[in-house]
């Protein structure tokens, strides 16, 4: 409990001139509530002064008196609650954006290995629900609760200058409350984790399922799909009232406990009244300040569904920022960009899943200790011990039947992934002692499902340039062969691109994708079946716009259309995990080896 508190209140810490403001208005405000007690009691004891005491005249001028300081305390207490709202809202949604900035940071940082497992929604459900679950706290919880602790100490000190008899009689009632709340507050917290983890899972299968709309209709799978989430969100519902119940029982329980307050105020109080121990007035005041009292212990119950749902929140959102990056910088990292563009695979070798907090984490699992408790699974090698040089300008291409691990090898160059063992070289130096933005800068990568993001078409070709020019954009689309298709849209490169691309077609998305590299003018290029998605004529578009691209750069191309690479500088040829042969096309098909095989399949098909 303690923890996810104290790693909250890092983000606190920042906004420490909101949470002053938001404090100083709430001390005032709960001061001007007492303010009230003590003039209605103040007005019963002129009320009720002997005649012989008071003359008529005094009286009013005693009552116009407390009118103008209850009007004056009502003004009063307006400003305070706009004063405290308005700065409370300031140092709530400061922290909110602070902690989704840091989770968004930190998600940024993660290698591919914890996105390969991890799906989209959960993660989303981390970023938007659970972070502003957690930083309900800041708005209701811990400064309204440092505040109710003073005003109740302030309360009981006022009280038991009334009446310690009659305080203490009061008091009596808190540690029952204590007891109850002890008993049942872990229920409360299990229905909170409970909660929370079912509606991370539902974030998980409505995003895979919006993703896989194509697929739900061809399939007519709409039905289906809607019935399971209904029972998802039937099932979420039922753990919402699960934890309402149990929330609502402590509060009950805290109801009954400060009317049987006001019960022994009322009989004891008016037996100390009638005995002339107290007047009326002090009874009167009594009573207000013992509704201020017992409004922390009815607040308290409702702010503990409040606090139980955050920390549960909180403890979700600090497990994903604990989480450890595996892919990072080095102490200190090699900051000269690679120039030559010569890379060594040495007896690289590589698995999925390793020992790392990025492969045990499940995002999913409810449990507190996810990260810990994951029993540990050895996975085959993908690749176990892939050794080959290509000299700076080569194009080299990466082939092999499906599975054998093209792309994981391609994706190890500039660390998307990294290696298990070995190490793979660019310019003399391990790409593990680059600093990743150096080492990621010399390499572009086009892939066969090219990723384009909602916007227009020149953000999305100078993605990898932000600041280049109209000019330096035009020529690369047309390097890239895609200024034709451009020019004949509506609104040009100013035209607004769909989520996914999903208003163009799969040869224009492929030469945005090669024009982006273009601009970013790489050492290093990986084309990882880049065309063979395509139509053919497509593909002889795109085709030429490739060659543009690798003039002159080291080249990797992976490739299942055999036809693409035949001239290679070098072809290696992928299978259980290693290089089974290496050498141009021809040499290859005199070897009657692996490769010819490959060549014999897709020719026959």
């Amino acid at each position: 409990m303690v923890r996810p508190l104290l790693q909250l209140l890092r983000y606190v810490r920042p906004h420490a001139k909101y949470a002053a403001l938001t404090i100083s208005f709430g001390i005032a405000g709960f001061l001007l509530s007492f303010a009230y007690p003590w003039l209605i009691g103040s007005v019963v004891d002129t009320l009720a002064a002997p005649d012989d005491s008071l003359s008529l005249e005094m009286r009013r001028g005693k009552l116009t008196f407390f009118t103008e300081l209850a009007a004056l305390a009502a003004i009063a207490h307006a400003g305070v609650v706009y004063g405290r709202g308005h700065f409370n809202v300031h140092l709530g949604h400061g922290v909110v954006v602070d902690i989704r900035r840091a989770l968004f940071e930190h998600l940024q940082k993660m290698s591919l290995l914890f996105f390969t497992k991890e799906r989209t929604g959960s993660i989303l459900s981390r970023f938007l629900h659970d972070v502003n679950e957690a930083t309900q706290l800041v708005y209701t919880g811990l400064i309204v609760v440092g505040l109710d602790v003073v005003q109740l100490a302030i309360a009981v000190v006022l009280l038991a200058s009334i009446s310690p008899k009659l305080t203490i009689a009061c008091l009596s009632l808190f540690p029952i409350y204590a007891a109850v709340f002890a008993v049942m507050n872990p229920r409360v917290q299990r229905a909170s984790e409970r909660m929370n983890g079912k509606l991370t899972r539902i974030s998980g299968n409505v995003a895979e399922r919006l993703a896989g709309q194509a697929l739900i209709k061809t399939y007519t799978a709409e039905r289906r799909e809607a019935e399971l989430l209904g029972r998802d969100v039937t099932d979420h519902h039922g753990l919402v009232l699960a934890q309402s119940r149990e929330g609502h029982l402590v509060a009950a329980a805290g109801e009954v406990l400060v009317n049987i307050g006001q019960t022994i105020v009322i009989g004891y109080g008016s037996y100390l009244a009638l005995t002339r121990a107290i007047s009326i007035g002090q009874l009167t005041r009594f009573l207000g300040y013992v509704l201020i009292m017992f409004g922390p212990v009815r607040r308290f119950a409702e702010l503990n569904i409040v606090y139980q749902t955050s920390v549960s929140a909180m403890r979700r959102v600090f497990r994903l920022l604990g989480i450890q990056p595996t892919v990072i910088d080095p102490p200190n990292p090699c900051r000269i960009t690679p120039s030559r563009g010569e890379v060594l695979f040495e007896n690289v070798r590589f698995r999925y899943s390793d020992d790392s907090a990025e492969a045990r984490a499940r995002l999913d699992d409810d449990s507190p200790d996810a990260v810990d408790d994951l029993p540990k699974i050895v996975q085959p090698w993908v690749l176990d011990g892939v050794t080959f040089l290509a000299k700076p300008g080569q194009r080299v291409a990466i082939v092999g039947a499906s599975g054998a691990g093209k792309s994981t090898l391609l994706s190890l160059l500039p660390r998307l992934f990294d290696v298990t063992d070995g190490r793979i070289v660019v310019d003399g130096v391990d790409v593990r002692g680059y600093a990743l933005e150096t080492l990621r800068s010399s390499i572009a990568i086009v892939q066969q499902d090219a990723f384009v993001f909602t916007g227009t078409i020149r953000d999305n070709i100078a993605y990898g340039k932000p600041n280049a020019s109209d000019e330096d954009v035009l020529h690369a689309s047309i390097a890239a062969h895609a200024h034709e298709f451009i020019s004949k849209l509506e609104g040009g490169y100013e035209s607004r691109i769909g989520e996914r691309g999903i208003n163009l077609s799969g040869g224009q998305r492929q030469r945005i994708s090669i024009a982006r590299a273009l601009l970013k003018d790489p050492r290093i290029l990986i084309l990882d079946e880049a065309t063979s998605s395509l139509d053919v004529e497509s593909e002889a578009i795109v085709q030429r716009a490739l060659d543009e691209l690798m003039q002159s750069r080291t080249c990797f191309i992976i490739a299942h259309r055999l036809s693409t690479v035949r001239r290679a500088d070098c072809i290696h040829v992928l299978g259980n995990g290693c290089v089974l042969e290496s050498g141009t096309h021809d040499e290859l098909l005199a070897r009657q080896g692996a490769y010819a095989r490959l060549v014999q399949i897709q020719t026959v098909a």
